[in-house]
């Protein structure tokens, strides 16, 4: 013990490197609490929420009925909650929620009452008709800010049957049917592995020298057992600084993560935040991890002294991990899709984890090929040490774009799933125009609308065209005079009745959409074609005439408006036709979120991701110098030009950066595409697009890698031909 403290107050290069290590593992933990912190954050806000899951709450009986739409107001999203009684007696509510509101009463978050409050009545207030008893508290919201209103009723006809607005059941694995959870999950894997390669290039920092210096001492009488204690010394120190500093910066790093918005808005401060049992767990764990790395290394220290200096071969079967680890994801894959519940993810996320430690291990491979293939064809001073590094250590040279090829692993799989996964996002309803309002599933007189406002008001009613058979009606149409529905659509119309569409219909057949009972008509044997370019869901235009049995028939009701009579508009439609769902952009708005939070979901991973990898490539190539400073010394002494020793080391680092991250691009693929096939049979959605973005991360990791090499010059630069006499 005495020797190894000694070693750190009297060496230079060991108290850089213990500082440098301390950073390393204090990047890591700190990263590794916030990872560990998500889904806290993501729990907190569902056992905010758990009230609205009104499935849950359901035991039996049907103490009131809830029906929940969603509404927007200029841009933003609004949840309604309309609740009846069904049955006298107490109501259970959740937290935040001051008590139930009886029929005529009106619970609002503080944001939305604000708007309330600010807006016309008729834009806003009349949405929520009765008088406002209180405002929801922060316990039964996702954020500070959301849009919430509890309206009570008489009756709630299209509602669900409950026991009440409190649940003691709350899973985060519910929010977007399960992608969430299975993306953080994916987040946290990813992430972890580049964290735990920074750790271990920090932990080998002078590594060479070390063996060199422990060797003698074993030489001169030192047991194992000393120095492996003098190994974990002089490790420990700088590990357990660095593991302290990352419990202490993830305090501000979760204030920080709070301000990230997801699902629409930010957290409250305290739900990130790790629970106290893990932070000590990684605060223990990470020392532990670092030493054991160090320890791990002296194996030939403590078994062959004199062999300390010998160079690590690799053997080409390391490839086959990569196999191996992808045929353990792919079986993660099938049960993931056959299996429920949240451990269905545990293979995958295990297969995923075992492909990214598969291409650290087989790196080496790669770079000795690459070695021996430039060692053969050298055409400057530069490549050829370059060549005989890579190809005479490369488990040393590999080291340094570990986290690199990590990096690239990842960008490649996210950028093949992103694509894919933003097609599977509920967009805006294309069908009709930007200014129209659509009430879908009207089932009541809409005279009360044509009461309350002087705009004019389009009838329609949906259905479908087939050939008769009860199980085939795909072709979506459309019923409505041409005139009046090219008010709400993009529609060119001529006189007399007809069919439009981009060609004749092959059925005939009609059948309505509504739920309240069967209604048939069959169109005539002739009747004329005219063209229509569809936009949205609706395939084609039938003018009622020439389908009579259904004339006068409802479904959909269309307001056309501008921008100063909009809201009005959209109120009034609320009103006066209650539980029918508007086609407006609350479907879209929510959309527009979930695909913001993919993109910067996406763009903070790759971002840590590349951050982790250019730090440990830079750590891993300046401790590489550290290492052969003698060798360097020697070279210079016999004039080789720091400039030529300098192209060296740059191509040490990109050649198999460059070589590796190719094969690390097409495992990200290959996993992304399984991913993907994953998440798409959560959210729906069959085609896997890919685009040419999926290669880029090869560039950005080479590019990366040569500003990590640049952190090279420094130190080569402080070596003189007297670090030579001097060893």
């Amino acid at each position: 013990m005495r020797i190894a403290l000694a070693v750190l107050r009297r060496d230079r290069r060991s108290q850089v490197a213990t500082v440098l290590v301390a950073l390393g593992v204090m990047i890591a933990v700190s990263l590794v609490l916030w990872l560990l912190a998500a889904p806290n954050g993501l729990q907190a806000r569902a056992d905010r929420t758990a009230w609205r899951d009104v499935h849950t709450n359901a035991d039996g009986r049907s103490t009131i009925s809830v029906a929940m739409t969603r509404d927007s107001y200029r841009g933003l999203v609004i949840e309604r909650w309309d609740v009846a009684r069904n049955e006298p007696g107490d109501v259970p509510v959740a937290k935040g929620i001051t008590r139930y509101p009886e029929a005529g009463e009106v619970l609002l978050s503080p944001a939305l009452a604000d708007l309330v409050r600010e807006a016309p009545a008729e834009n806003l207030g009349n949405r929520f008709p009765g008088t406002v008893i209180a405002e929801l508290g922060p316990e039964a919201l996702k954020y500070d800010g959301e849009l919430v209103a509890i309206v009570g009723n008489d009756a709630v006809s299209n509602g669900d049957r409950t026991t009440g607005l409190a649940n003691a059941h709350a899973s985060y694995t519910d929010d977007y049917k399960g992608l969430l959870y299975l993306l953080t999950r994916v987040g946290l894997v990813v992430l972890v592995v580049p964290c735990l390669v920074l750790v271990a290039s920090a932990a080998r920092l002078t590594a060479a020298k070390r063996e060199r210096r422990l060797a003698a001492l074993r030489l001169a009488g030192a047991s194992p057992r000393q120095v492996i204690v003098m190994t974990a010394i002089e490790t420990a120190v700088g590990a357990v600084v660095g593991s302290a500093l990352g419990v202490l910066l993830a305090q501000p790093f979760s204030h920080i993560t709070a301000k990230i918005p997801w699902e629409g808005g930010t957290w409250y401060p305290g739900d990130f935040v790790p629970d106290p049992a893990v932070t000590i767990t990684v605060a223990l764990l990470a020392p532990v991890l670092v030493v054991g790395a160090a320890i791990m290394g002296l194996r030939r220290v403590v078994k062959q002294p004199l062999a300390a200096e010998q160079k690590r071969k690799v053997r080409s079967w390391r490839l086959l991990m990569i196999a191996g680890a992808i045929g353990v994801f792919f079986l993660g894959i099938t049960y993931a899709q056959q299996g429920g519940g949240g451990d269905r993810f545990t293979v995958v996320l295990t297969g995923l984890g075992a492909v990214a430690f598969a291409l650290v291990l087989a790196g080496p491979v790669v770079t000795a090929w690459v070695g021996r293939f430039f060692v053969g064809r050298w055409r400057r001073p530069s490549t050829l040490l370059a060549g005989r590094r890579l190809s005479g250590d490369p488990v040393a040279a590999f080291r340094g774009s570990a986290g690199v090829v990590i990096a690239v692993f990842t960008g490649s799989m996210a950028l093949t799933m992103l694509p894919g996964l933003e097609s599977t996002v509920p967009g805006r309803d294309t069908t009709w125009k930007a200014d129209a309002i659509v009430a879908e599933q009207v089932g009541v007189d809409v005279t009360p609308l044509r009461l309350v406002t002087s705009a004019p008001i389009v009838t329609m009613l949906d259905g479908g065209l087939g050939n008769g058979d009860p199980d085939h009606y795909g072709y979506n149409v459309l019923v409505g005079r041409c005139a009046d529905v090219a008010r709400v659509m993009d529609l060119k119309c001529a006189d007399g009745p007809a069919v439009y569409a981009p060609g004749k219909p092959r059925w005939d057949h009609f059948r309505a959409s509504s739920t309240d009972g069967e209604l048939r008509a069959q169109l005539p044997a002739q009747y004329e074609t005219r063209p229509f370019t569809p936009t949205g869901r609706v395939e084609a235009v039938i003018d009622p005439e020439l389908l009579p049995a259904v004339q006068g028939k409802v479904s959909l009701v269309g307001v056309p408006t501008t921008p100063e009579n909009r809201e009005a508009v959209h109120t009034a439609m609320i009103r006066a036709l209650p539980g029918a769902p508007l086609s407006d952009e609350a479907r879209g708005l929510r959309g527009d979120t979930l695909t913001e939070d993919l993109r910067r979901a996406t763009v903070i991973g790759l971002s840590i991701a590349a951050v982790l990898g250019g730090i440990g490539a830079a750590v891993a190539a300046a401790g590489s110098v550290i290492d052969r400073r003698r060798t360097f010394g020697a070279l210079i002494a016999a004039g080789t030009p720091i400039r030529v020793l300098a192209h060296a080391l740059r191509r040490e680092v990109v050649l198999p950066v460059f070589a590796v991250t190719i094969a690390a691009c097409a495992a990200g693929i290959v996993v992304g595409l399984g991913l993907l096939t994953l998440a798409r049979g959560l959210m729906g959605g069959e085609d896997l697009p890919l685009t040419p973005w999926v290669a880029a991360p090869v560039g950005v990791g080479v590019l990366v890698a040569l500003v990590a090499a640049l952190a090279c010059g420094p130190v080569l630069r402080g070596i003189s031909p007297r670090d030579y006499a001097a060893e």
